[in-house]
């Protein structure tokens, strides 16, 4: 008993104190307020993708299937590095993003799903570059592609380095890019917590729509050749193009690189007289040579003025800015004529009104059939065909009817 009065008389004595405390608490404590929340605006980003334009001959086959697979590349133009997805949806894709400046890239597939082009630099807009990679094939020495090292060494000291690698020619692919201005809140936004409602309602949508277009060029060349009786068979390479395309800048590389021309078609237009065609894929001129070249606006006055299929540009390039090598082998199946052609400044641009939308997949065009001179056309000696035939090579002789070009 004695012990719980004690108790008792203790608390009694410390009631004022703790009474102290508390009004303390009370009249010392901060304003009381509603509670706030912080609050990060981000834009739901939905990119719509049309691939109309996809397949070169998607226009004229509207039931073309379009690719299985989609890559997107979000650039952040404040120098951060992007951030890539990959979709087997390829005609919508949705994301969220913050305020910004950012660019954004599509193509179809994916970057491993090519075998014989690569993509590099694709941390950043200004570097993201897909380019041909080395062929198989690849010449043991010089004169395999030029006959005479000699002149391959004089091709090296009028143009760039890194004509002795052959790269493969481009596989089709479709790109397009567009600059995405995301509009938001600051980061430093709070809101009453009862007004905040779902994190759904914060987020305001964005919607930016694609069309991506082919990349890499159709290219036909054109050779007359003299003697063409005596021709078994041409394999030769094209120096000078681009090597690569700067996909979100959207132009081609200003490097060089070299594509193996094999199983020329031959042509027969008189007696022992034709020429030689070959078409193939390319990413184009080099950006450097390619400078006066503003394909929707030269289409445009070409549609309106022109009436015949005249090219709607025509290369201002130097001569010697491509080259195209020649290794002729004769009918009696050792011979082999080798030539070199400067053709830069004859490359042209061939389009039609039907494909004014189309972009790169209208045809670039090498035609030297009335551009060089009787001293400069190529010319092969006669030779005895394989075991005396007169004919060793896979021409039809003029007599017994001749081949026709129909078309591009």
């Amino acid at each position: 008993m004695k012990t719980t009065k004690k108790y008792i008389k203790c608390i009694t004595k410390a009631l004022p104190a703790v009474a102290a405390a508390l009004m303390l608490l009370t009249t010392g404590s901060c304003e009381r307020r509603e509670l706030y929340v912080y609050q990060d605006y981000f834009k739901q980003v939905k990119i719509l993708t049309d691939w109309r334009h996809y397949d070169r001959d998607k226009w004229l086959y509207p039931h073309t299937p379009d690719p299985y697979g989609m890559s997107i590349w979000i650039f952040p133009t404040d120098g951060r590095k992007s951030e890539h997805y990959i979709t087997a949806d390829v005609n919508n894709f949705e994301t969220y993003l913050s305020k910004g400046t950012y660019e954004a890239l599509v193509f179809d597939y994916s970057p491993s799903e090519y075998g014989k082009q690569e993509f590099i630099g694709m941390d950043y807009a200004n570097t993201a570059k897909v380019q041909s990679t080395p062929a198989a094939y690849q010449p043991i020495e010089d004169i395999e592609l030029y006959g005479d090292p000699a002149y391959a060494h004089q091709m090296l000291q009028k143009q760039v380095t890194g004509y002795w690698t052959v790269h493969n020619q481009p596989e089709q692919m479709a790109s397009d890019t567009t600059m995405m201005n995301i509009i938001s809140g600051k980061y430093d936004h709070y809101i009453p917590y009862k007004e905040r409602g779902s994190y759904q309602s914060t987020l305001i949508q964005q919607t930016f729509s694609m069309y991506p277009l082919i990349v890499p060029w159709h290219m036909r060349v054109r050779i007359p050749i003299k003697g063409i009786y005596y021709l078994y068979k041409t394999q030769g390479t094209i120096a000078g193009l681009a090597d690569g395309f700067f996909l979100a800048e959207n132009r081609t590389s200003d490097d060089p690189c070299m594509l193996a021309l094999d199983d020329w078609e031959v042509f027969v237009t008189g007696d022992n007289e034709g020429y030689i065609a070959k078409t193939f894929d390319t990413w184009g001129m080099r950006n450097e040579l390619w400078k006066d070249y503003d394909g929707i606006k030269q289409r445009q006055n070409w549609v309106l003025n022109q009436k015949t299929p005249d090219p709607f540009f025509v290369s201002s390039a130097p001569k010697d800015a491509v080259r195209v090598n020649l290794a002729i082998t004769l009918r009696d199946r050792k011979t082999v004529c080798h030539f070199h052609i400067d053709c830069g400044n004859v490359v042209e641009v061939y389009g039609d009104t039907d494909r004014l939308i189309i972009g790169n997949a209208d045809a670039l065009s090498i035609d030297l059939r009335n551009v060089l001179t009787a001293d400069e056309i190529p010319t092969l000696p006669e030779v005895e065909g394989v075991n005396g035939l007169e004919f060793g090579g896979v021409v039809i002789p003029w007599k017994d009817g001749a081949k026709v070009e129909v078309g591009f």
